[in-house]
């Protein structure tokens, strides 16, 4: 088929369309241009997901298949609201949401096209695709076994392993995401083989499961692979760098050369990829095109993020400088003030206009580690020890009737399209039928096939239907009181002629499914913030994980020194040197060390206005003080 062709006319006319879109510079030009299967190398800030929204737009208006769409694919929430937000806008764009188009992850891709069809076709049932449940539930049947639960009491690597169990490649060869197996000839073996046997009989399973049942439907099924290039002529890829070898492998095999595929990303932020196969991965090709500015920061942020830079021309960054870049050092004693004494120089810097402008936040690359000789310093819970004492929900999220019709909790690999929404609503609905006792959910394990069995047994779910689609975009209502004693009375009615004939509207609204969720506890509201208040103004410090707040952009940063493993370095004390220009970065750096450097880059990236780095002054030279301070970082030193 044709696909369409943006021209320069075609970007002349953005300044219609998106007013608040600037596309004067060649390089965002050259990508909104090009027809190709092309990469695309993009600066932290660049607005890459901005451009790729903006070539939609222009695309969705020449559209005229209606069964052959575009499939774009993001790893990241934030990506992909900022495209839907932007396409939603207009009725051109518009039309990109729903069929024959696809936008969300690769996950959602994967099973709504391939696993889940191929699973239901082979009598598989699918009761939850999640790898925390998974690991959950494998690990309590391994230790309901006294003699296997000894055997994991000695050996510290088995847990991890029967908690990472997964099929791989198409013949569904079992493996682990958490370690090796025991050979073909130890005792061990069949009992952890059948342990994943089980939970397949029960519907449980891990993401990467999926792949492998896809894996086996595209190999049984080759002709399909001609079907989807067919459906999807075009496919957009965002935060390729974070694309695992098994997931790109996949993508191959999905899509033959007849597909126009651009890839946009960083390589530099590769931090949330699987390392296994990583170097197999393509991106980015030779001919790339890059974006090499950044709107996000100014020079100053700029040179310090291209000090850490692994791969590229260096960053540059467009916008004014606010602040100077700043160390702070800490006397070992002295470590749980470095979040608070940021706080106080953030409201040093910024007025309460500016404050309430973006956000303030602290990351570290690790949440928590085992690396108990070395000086603090070390993982999040050494700055901030209550981040680990945050209350966990009851149960998984899943499980829950209130988090699933508000939609909280979405997992990385889960979220993406109205069809994971979809499938929540199912699933409360199924949850508050079994409560009921619903003789039609009777050995029912998935709110998948609730439909498929209702209709299969005469029961006209056109009710259900318009319950779903109430109850999906009702979502706000299930975060306060009085919408949550709304929601049980809509589904009283298009549930009724399922429920027990005895059971009354009263009865029905004070089941335990309906109970008010737990309001949750002082450590866990607060275990994540860290409040500063001086001469009555106030700055709250979001606290969190690198990989947690990837994708973000803040007003001010603080990048918390971390211990590497297994590259048993600390990351800030390693990249020092290289920021402030004493040294180079060894070429001959180990992988290990090398993501150090990536998590580094993400971490310094996300501020506009205001970057702080913290460290403990055990390990900052008082010569690489001094450089830092003669290119205009601000170093100070907290008791």
């Amino acid at each position: 088929m044709t696909v369409p062709v943006v021209t320069e006319l075609d970007i002349a006319e953005l300044a219609a369309i998106a007013p608040d879109l600037d596309f004067a510079d060649a390089e965002r030009r050259a990508v909104l241009l090009e027809s190709g299967s092309r990469d695309i190398n993009a600066a932290p800030g660049s607005g890459k997901t901005t451009v790729l929204a903006a070539k939609l737009l222009l695309l969705g208006r020449k559209w005229t298949h209606a069964r052959k769409g575009i499939c774009v694919l993001s790893h990241t929430n934030v990506a992909r609201e900022e495209i839907q937000r932007r396409l939603g806008a207009s009725a051109d764009g518009n039309q990109l949401l729903a069929y024959p188009h696809f936008i969300g992850t690769i996950h959602a891709l994967v099973n709504q096209f391939l696993a889940l069809p191929y699973m239901r076709s082979n009598g598989l049932e699918v009761d939850v695709i999640d790898d925390e449940v998974f690991s959950h539930r494998a690990l309590a049947i391994a230790c309901a076994n006294w003699k296997f639960r000894a055997y994991m009491g000695k050996n510290a690597g088995v847990a991890p392993m029967v908690a990472g169990l997964v099929y791989r490649g198409p013949n569904l060869e079992v493996g682990s995401e958490g370690g090796s197996l025991p050979g073909p000839t130890a005792a061990t073996r069949p009992f952890i083989l059948d342990i994943k046997q089980k939970l397949t009989s029960q519907g449980i399973f891990r993401y990467a499961d999926m792949f492998a049942y896809a894996e086996r439907l595209l190999m049984t099924s080759p002709h399909l692979r001609d079907r989807l290039s067919r459906r999807f002529p075009v496919v957009f890829i965002d935060e390729m760098q974070d694309t695992s070898w098994e997931q790109e492998r996949l993508l191959q095999l999905m899509f033959d050369d007849s597909v126009v595929i651009q890839r946009f990303g960083d390589v530099n932020q590769r931090i949330l990829g699987n390392n296994e196969g990583a170097e197999n991965l393509t991106f980015p090709k030779v001919d790339a095109l890059p974006i090499s500015t950044s709107k996000r920061f100014g020079p100053a942020i700029a040179r310090a993020v291209a000090g850490v830079q692994l791969t590229g021309t260096p960053v540059v960054g467009e916008n004014a400088d606010q602040h100077a870049p700043m160390l702070l050092t800490y006397s070992t004693a002295q470590v749980g003030k470095a979040i608070p004494t940021f706080g106080m120089e953030v409201l040093k810097r910024f007025d309460d206009v500016a404050l309430r402008s973006g956000a303030v936040k602290a990351l570290c690359a690790r949440k928590q580690g085992d690396a108990k000789k070395e000086l603090p310093g070390r993982t999040l819970l050494d700055y901030w020890p209550s981040i680990g004492a945050e209350a966990k929900p009851a149960g998984p999220r899943f499980e829950r009737f209130w988090s699933l019709v508000s939609g909280t909790g979405y997992s990385l690999q889960a979220a993406g399209t109205m069809a994971a929404r979809a499938g929540d609503i199912r699933r409360a609905i199924l949850m508050v039928l079994r409560a009921a006792g619903a003789e039609a959910t009777k050995g029912l394990k998935d709110g998948q096939h609730l439909l498929r069995r209702l209709g299969d047994s005469g029961f006209d779910t056109k009710k259900i239907r318009l319950l779903m689609r109430d109850l999906a975009v009702a979502g706000d209502k299930a975060t306060t009181e009085a919408g949550r004693k709304e929601v049980p009375r809509m589904l009283f009615d298009p549930l009724q002629s399922l429920l027990p004939v005895e059971m009354t509207p009263e009865q029905f609204v004070r089941m335990s499914v309906f109970e008010e969720p737990e309001a949750p506890s002082v450590g866990e509201a607060m275990g994540s913030v860290c409040s500063i208040e001086h001469c009555d103004r106030r700055v709250d410090v979001q606290i969190g994980s690198l990989a947690s707040m990837k994708g973000e952009t803040h007003l001010a940063t603080l990048v918390l020194e971390s211990y590497g493993w297994p590259g048993k370095r600390f990351d800030i004390k390693e990249a020092l040197p290289v920021i402030s220009q004493l040294s180079v970065r060894d070429p001959k750096l180990k992988e290990s060390h090398l993501s150090q450097y990536r998590n580094l880059y993400v971490g310094m990236s996300r501020p506009t206005s205001f970057l702080c780095l913290a460290a403990n002054a055990e390990r900052v030279s008082d010569e690489c003080k001094a450089a830092l301070a003669s290119l205009g970082w601000v170093v100070e030193h907290i008791g």
